[in-house]
C-alpha cells in the first residue's frame, strides 16, 4: 500500500510537470519571457538608415530589458512596435537640404497588448522616432559615443494610451569637431593609421544619430597624408550617409595658424591660384561631401583673403556649388575689427553662412568680453539678416579650449543657459540650421553638447508641448527634486560670480599669446584687463588694494560656496545611492564627475586668490611682506595638490586613452599633446605659482606652446 501511494504520487508529480511544459498551458504563459516585437514592413529594410536604426533599437532594448525577449514577429508578443512603410528613395544621400525627420508615436492596448504605432514619411524619420522612444519615454541616455545610460525593466513602464511627438526645431542640426586642436577623434578622423580609429568615428555618428543629428563637420588640416586619407574620408562619408547624417569638411584659402588645410599656397602664385584651387576641389571631391566649410581668413587678427584675392574666393564658392553640387558654407567670426565688430560675408549669393559665437557667453547677453569686444549682438543682428537672404546655420562653441574651460579645468555650468537661450532665439528668426562647435567631452563637457542635441528638438505629450530648460537634460539624469534644486543653485552662483561679477577674467588662463608684447598682444578670451608685471611693479598702491578687495574678495567668496555646495551634493548623491541601490550606479558615476569638476573650479578660485594676493606682497611698498609671499605661494601648491588628487580621480573614468588625450603626444595638430595635458599635471596654476615666485609675466616662461607650428608662417611657401 505505501508502495502504491508513493507511484501515484510519483504520476501525479510527473503530470503536472508535463502539463506545465506543454505550449497552451496557462502555467507555462505565466512564466514565457516578456516580449517585446518591432514589426517591420519589408521595404523599411532596404532602407540603411532605418534598417540600422531598427536594429540597433534592439540591441539597446535588450540592454534596458535584460529578461525580455527582443524580436520582429508580432504574435503573442506584450509590446508590438509598429513601424510605418515610406516612399521609394527620392534625391540622394548628399542632397542640399535634409529629409524631413519629424514622427509620431501612438500607443494603444487591446486584449492584454500594448501596440505602439510610428508615423513618419521617411527612413530619417523612422530613425529618430525610435530612439527619441528609447530615450524620452524609456530614460535610455545617449550621453557619449562611449556611454549610453541603461534603466533596468522587468515589464513595460510606459502608460497603455499616449500620444508622443517629435519635430526638429532646425532641418540642418549637429556638431563642427574643432580638429584644429588635439581632441578625442582629430587623430581618428585625420590619421587612417591610428588602430581603431574608423571605430571611433564610427562611435561617433551612431551617437549623432541617436540623439536626431543629421549634419557633422571637422576641419581638416595639412599634414594629412593625401593619398590614403581621401579613401578614409569616403569610408566616414558613406557610413554617415547610411545612418542619415549629413558630412562636411571644412578647409583654408590659406590660413596660416593651428596647421589648418590650404587650398593654395599664397606665395607660390604657379600655377594659378585659381588652378590650385580646382586641383584642391578636383580632389577633395573625390568623396560625396554635403558640404564644405571655407575659412576665408590667413588666421585670427590676420587679413581676409577675400580682400587680397577676391576672384579666387568668388571662384571657389562658385565651383563648390556649380560644378560638384555641393553647398558651400562661409565660416565667420567674432574678431572685432580697427573699425567696429563686423561680420564678412560670402561673395557669392548661393553661398551659405555659419554664425559664430564663442565661449559661455550668449548671442544677445550685453556683457561678453570675447576677443576685445563688449558682447556678441552683432552677430545677432548678423543672424537675423543673413536668414532672409541665404541659408543661415547659428554655429556657437560649447567649450573653448586654448585657456578657457577644460584644460584648466572649469566646469562651467553657463554654457547650459547660453546655448539654451541662444537656441531659442535662432529658431524663432528662421535660422536654418544649429552646428555646434565642440573641442572635448571630458570634465563634463559631454553634457553641453548631449543638452544641445536634445533641445534641437520639440516634443509633446498628448498634445501637450513638452517644458525644458537649462538644466532639463541634467535633471533627467537622476530623479531627485533636492538634487535637481543643487545644481540650479549651482548654475545661479557660476552665473552671479564667473559672469556678472567677471571673475572668467580670472580664473581662465591667460591665452598664448597675451603676454607678447604689444602690438602682438591681441585679446582673445576674457582677461584682467592689466598685465599682472604692471600689478607687481606700477599700479598705484589703492589700485593694488582694490584688486585684493574685488576681485580676489569675489573669488575666495565664491569658493566657500561653491565648495559647500559641492558638498551637499556629494551628501545627496551619497543619500540616493543608499536608498536605491544599484538601479542608478551609472547616473551617480556621471553626477559625481560633474560634481568633481564644480570642486575643481572653486579650488581654482581659492588657487587664484592666493596667487594674486602673493603677487601683491611682492610690491616694493609691503616691506616684510616677501615672506608672505612665499607663504600664500605655498597654500596655493596645498590647494593645487588637492586638485591633483581629484584630477587623478576624473582621469581614471576617461573614455578615450591617457595617452592620446591627456599626455605629450605626437599628433597632426600645432600641438605636441593631449587636449587635456594641461588638466594632467595643472600646468596653469603651477606657472602662475612660479611667475609670481620668479616676477616673470612674458609669454617664454614655462612656455607650453610652440608658437612657430601654431603660426604657421612657413606654409606660405609651401
Amino acid at each position: 500500500m505505501p508502495g502504491s501511494f508513493c507511484s501515484r504520487l510519483l504520476l501525479l508529480f510527473c503530470g503536472l510537470v508535463a502539463f506545465t511544459a506543454w505550449p497552451g498551458s496557462c502555467l507555462a504563459a505565466s512564466s514565457r519571457p516578456f516580449t517585446i516585437a518591432i514589426s517591420v514592413p519589408p521595404s523599411l529594410l532596404d532602407r540603411p538608415t532605418a534598417r540600422l536604426a531598427i536594429d540597433d533599437s534592439s540591441a539597446l532594448l535588450s540592454r534596458a530589458f535584460p529578461s525580455a525577449s527582443i524580436g520582429r514577429a508580432p504574435g503573442g508578443a506584450d509590446v508590438v512596435i509598429r513601424l510605418p512603410e515610406v516612399p521609394a528613395p527620392g534625391a540622394p544621400a548628399h542632397a542640399p537640404s535634409p529629409a524631413d525627420s519629424s514622427y509620431r508615436w501612438r500607443s494603444t492596448r487591446r486584449r492584454g497588448v500594448t501596440t505602439l504605432k510610428l508615423t513618419a514619411s521617411t527612413p530619417e524619420g523612422v530613425a529618430c522616432g525610435l530612439y527619441a522612444l528609447l530615450q524620452e519615454k524609456l530614460a535610455i541616455r545617449f550621453i557619449h559615443p562611449r556611454e549610453t545610460l541603461y534603466p533596468s525593466y522587468r515589464s513595460w513602464p510606459l502608460k497603455p494610451v499616449f500620444t508622443f511627438e517629435g519635430s526638429p526645431r532646425f532641418s540642418n542640426r549637429g556638431f563642427h569637431l574643432h580638429t584644429l586642436h588635439p581632441i578625442e577623434l582629430t587623430e581618428p578622423l585625420l590619421n587612417p593609421a591610428l588602430p581603431g580609429g574608423f571605430d571611433a568615428v564610427r562611435e561617433y555618428i551612431d551617437w549623432l544619430a541617436r540623439n536626431g543629428q543629421n549634419t557633422m563637420q571637422f576641419f581638416l588640416l595639412r599634414g594629412i597624408d593625401r593619398t590614403v586619407w581621401i579613401g578614409h574620408a569616403a569610408r566616414i562619408v558613406e557610413y554617415a550617409h547610411r545612418r542619415g547624417v549629413r558630412c562636411g569638411v571644412e578647409i583654408s584659402l590659406a590660413m596660416l595658424q593651428q596647421q589648418a588645410f590650404q587650398s593654395l599656397v599664397l606665395l607660390r602664385p604657379y600655377p594659378s591660384y585659381t588652378s590650385q584651387v580646382d586641383a584642391t576641389l578636383a580632389w577633395l571631391f573625390r568623396v560625396p561631401w554635403d558640404f564644405v566649410t571655407l575659412e576665408p581668413t590667413m588666421g585670427e587678427y590676420l587679413p581676409v583673403l577675400s580682400r587680397l584675392l577676391p576672384g579666387v574666393q568668388r571662384h571657389m564658392e562658385r565651383e563648390v556649388v556649380r560644378r560638384y553640387g555641393s553647398r558651400l558654407m562661409f565660416a565667420t567670426h567674432v574678431i572685432a575689427s580697427d573699425s567696429g565688430a563686423k561680420v564678412r560675408r560670402p561673395l557669392e549669393p548661393t553661398s551659405g553662412i555659419l554664425i559664430h559665437t564663442v565661449m559661455c557667453y550668449s548671442v544677445s547677453e550685453p556683457h561678453a568680453p570675447v576677443y576685445g569686444n563688449v558682447n556678441q549682438c552683432f552677430m545677432l543682428d548678423a543672424a537675423r539678416d543673413e536668414a532672409r537672404r541665404r541659408e543661415t546655420w547659428y554655429w556657437p562653441e560649447s567649450s573653448y579650449w586654448v585657456g578657457f574651460d577644460s584644460p584648466v579645468p572649469l566646469l562651467l555650468l553657463p554654457y547650459l543657459d547660453s546655448r539654451w537661450s541662444d537656441m531659442d532665439q535662432m529658431a524663432r528668426l528662421g535660422v536654418a540650421g544649429h552646428l555646434t562647435f565642440t573641442s572635448g567631452w571630458e570634465w563634463g563637457y559631454w553634457l553641453m553638447d548631449w543638452s544641445i542635441a536634445r533641445w534641437s528638438w520639440r516634443f509633446s505629450d498628448d498634445g501637450c508641448p513638452q517644458g525644458n530648460g537649462p538644466l532639463t537634460p541634467l535633471d533627467d539624469l537622476l530623479p531627485d527634486q533636492r538634487l535637481h534644486g543643487l545644481w540650479s543653485e549651482a548654475l545661479r552662483l557660476q552665473n552671479r560670480y564667473l559672469k556678472e561679477r567677471g571673475l572668467m577674467r580670472y580664473l581662465a588662463a591667460l591665452a598664448p599669446f597675451s603676454e607678447l608684447p604689444h602690438p602682438f598682444d591681441r585679446p582673445f578670451q576674457p582677461d584682467p584687463g592689466f598685465r599682472y608685471s604692471w600689478l607687481l611693479n606700477a599700479a598705484p598702491r589703492g589700485e593694488a588694494a582694490a584688486v585684493l578687495t574685488g576681485p580676489v574678495a569675489d573669488m575666495e567668496a565664491y569658493d566657500v560656496a561653491m565648495s559647500a555646495l559641492a558638498e551637499r551634493i556629494d551628501a545627496r548623491l551619497a543619500h540616493f545611492e543608499a536608498a536605491q541601490g544599484d538601479r542608478f550606479r551609472a547616473p551617480l558615476h556621471v553626477a559625481r564627475e560633474l560634481n568633481i569638476g564644480l570642486r575643481v573650479t572653486a579650488l581654482r578660485a581659492r588657487h587664484r586668490a592666493l596667487t594674486l594676493r602673493a603677487l601683491v606682497a611682492k610690491r616694493p611698498e609691503e616691506g616684510e611682506a616677501p615672506n608672505r609671499s612665499e607663504a600664500l605661494l605655498a597654500r596655493a601648491a596645498m590647494v593645487r595638490g588637492e586638485a591633483l588628487t581629484l584630477v587623478a580621480r576624473q582621469e581614471q573614468g576617461y573614455r578615450y586613452p591617457l595617452e592620446r588625450i591627456a599626455r605629450r603626444t605626437t599628433n597632426l595638430t600645432a600641438y605636441s599633446f593631449g587636449y587635456l595635458y594641461p588638466v594632467s599635471r595643472l600646468f596653469y596654476w603651477e606657472r602662475e605659482e612660479e611667475q609670481v615666485r620668479h616676477r616673470r609675466f612674458d609669454a617664454f616662461f614655462m612656455n607650453l606652446w610652440d608658437f612657430r607650428r601654431t603660426l604657421g608662417l612657413g606654409s606660405v611657401f609651401r
